[in-house]
């Protein structure tokens, strides 16, 4: 049998740490979307990098663009505090930068095999019937 008074100090106890435990909750899941958000455009930038390493400016010039205006539009919006589209946007960047790390490399084993086979040599044009040789 429990004494009326022990449950009394421990719910005047306990009351205010289950406000404040609630309190903490809300706190930490309020961080939660520039965290995450931050995360996520860091690892555009990365990528972004990499494309550059690629030389995908020349190489796959639009999806380089595309994917820097799409990284540049979630740092504008994770700047005004708007953490879901930013992240949406950094995502989009992400995928574009492995679409330009694609074409990129795709590009330079042109190169190489260009550099390696050399190019066709053009055909010499058959010569023409006409006395000025067709001119």
């Amino acid at each position: 049998m429990q004494l009326p008074c022990a449950s009394a100090v421990s719910r005047a106890i306990f009351r205010p740490l289950r406000g404040l435990s609630a309190l903490l909750l809300i706190a930490s899941l309020a961080a939660c979307g520039p965290v995450s958000t931050q995360s996520v455009i860091t690892d555009a930038e990365q990528d972004l990098n990499e494309v550059k390493g690629l030389e995908g400016d020349k190489n796959a010039p639009y999806e380089f663009s595309k994917a820097a205006a799409y990284l540049h539009k979630a740092k504008e919006l994770q700047g005004h505090g708007l953490y879901e589209q930013a992240g949406t946007y950094a995502r989009r960047s992400r995928l574009m930068s492995e679409k330009a790390v694609e074409v990129a490399r795709l590009a330079q084993e042109r190169t190489q095999r260009k550099d390696k086979f050399g190019s066709k040599k053009k055909k010499k044009a058959p010569p023409s019937f006409t006395p000025g040789g067709g001119r």
